[in-house]
């Protein structure tokens, strides 16, 4: 498969992130979730369909196809591994975390994906927990300042 680009890519995983529940996902939904207009979706559905990523019936619902499936989960997991790496490791606002993962996660390696996702999981684990609330702390102390 081509490489998307970060557009196409935030479209795929909106597509994604809406099927999830139904099976099936609408341009105005994918309009509304991202906050563009709705011949810009419909542009992205068109680019994402000719690479064989999603189905979509004319004024009707959007499907995602197996290869789409695949690819949305992945963005979506690296999304999730990014916000979960700001909030939990990092101590930062849910509302920034979420739009630095949404920046992030079109430019990271797998390689440094991987490494954030271990070092996430190293310093969540029982014994590292308290080393990672005090440096919490730390941070929001400093932030106080």
């Amino acid at each position: 498969m081509k490489q998307l680009s970060p557009s196409l890519e935030d479209y795929l995983e909106a597509a994604y992130t809406l099927t999830l529940k139904d099976g099936f996902s609408r341009a105005i939904e994918i309009s509304r979730l991202l906050k563009v207009s709705k011949p810009s979706v419909n542009s992205a559905v068109k680019a994402l369909a000719a690479r064989g990523l999603l189905e979509h019936e004319r004024y009707g619902y959007i499907r995602l196809s197996p290869a789409g499936r695949k690819a949305g989960a992945e963005i979506a997991g690296r999304h999730l591994l990014l916000k979960d790496f700001f909030v939990s490791v990092l101590a930062m606002e849910e509302t920034r975390a979420e739009q630095d993962a949404c920046r992030a996660e079109h430019t990271l390696s797998p390689e440094a994906l991987e490494r954030v996702g271990a070092l996430t999981v190293f310093l969540k684990s029982p014994p590292r927990r308290k080393i990672l609330r005090a440096a919490r702390a730390s941070v929001s102390r400093a932030g106080a300042r």
